[in-house]
């Protein structure tokens, strides 16, 4: 169940898979309401972004947990030593862009003055004034955040690509 030296535990296998749907169907949703015209659609597309992007952070933080409380999966025998250092690297970036992208998304929502609903259960109150420069530059850390963590994906997908056709080292197989 747990993480070993050589397997990732169920719980991570799932919350990986789950995250990473949850994060393309994120994208999908904020690239599609990015580009409408202000009204009652767009807002309530923007807060059921906002409740999907509470459920990734709590989602994230579990992960956390799953992540902290099982070994840590050793790169397959044989892995470069520097292939290890930018597969740790790029593995601390994802996780640190995720947090930084949901952070950055509910605050250019708290300070517009909104509260922040998930999903009509709870609210995150706001406790900014509207404050227009503050949102503005939350919004644009937000949107070149969430650039830099497509990017970084893209790496992700490279390198599980380079490790199922190239090096044909079962990688792959362990998060599967």
């Amino acid at each position: 169940m747990k993480n070993t030296k050589l397997a990732y535990g169920t719980p991570a296998k799932v919350l990986h898979w789950l995250l990473a749907l949850l994060l393309i169907g994120q994208s999908v949703v904020g690239l599609y309401f990015a580009d409408m015209p202000r009204g009652d659609d767009k807002t309530e597309l923007l807060r059921l972004h906002a409740s999907f992007g509470l459920l990734i952070l709590a989602f994230m933080l579990i992960r956390l947990g799953v992540r902290a409380s099982g070994e840590r999966v050793e790169p397959v025998e044989g892995t470069p030593a520097m292939l290890k250092k930018v597969a740790h690297g790029a593995h601390l970036a994802l996780y640190a862009l995720t947090f930084i992208v949901i952070g950055a998304g509910i605050f250019t929502l708290l300070t517009v003055g909104w509260n922040v609903d998930f999903f009509g259960m709870t609210v995150i109150p706001t406790w900014f004034e509207r404050d227009m420069d503050l949102h503005h530059l939350f919004e644009e850390i937000h949107v070149y955040g969430w650039y830099v963590l497509t990017a970084l994906v893209g790496l992700h997908l490279v390198g599980v690509v380079y490790h199922t056709l190239i090096l044909k080292d079962g990688t792959l197989k362990r998060m599967v």
